[in-house]
């Protein structure tokens, strides 16, 4: 069962998703509670793809292109590249 706290967190996911439709670029999720101990590399998910980069996601287009979702590891910029 869902608690205030779930919605909490859905109502943040939201909020930065609103802000990053008007920014147009990628928005952090402000939280000011989080409850789930600190976000490293280990526990985001965040695989190596290189030595400048964090692989995000890989998804594979309609036409067989691949696209290809990076994190800087120094600025965090987020890029994707479509081979």
């Amino acid at each position: 069962m869902e608690t205030f706290y779930d919605g909490y967190i859905v109502n943040a996911l939201i909020d930065a998703s609103y802000k990053a439709a008007e920014s147009k670029k990628w928005e952090p999720v402000e939280l000011k509670n989080w409850r789930s101990g600190p976000v490293n590399q280990e526990n985001a998910g965040l695989r190596d793809y290189d030595d400048q980069y964090f692989l995000i996601k890989e998804e594979k287009m309609p036409d067989g292109k691949l696209k290809v979702i990076l994190k800087d590891k120094q600025t965090g910029k987020i890029s994707q590249v479509i081979q």
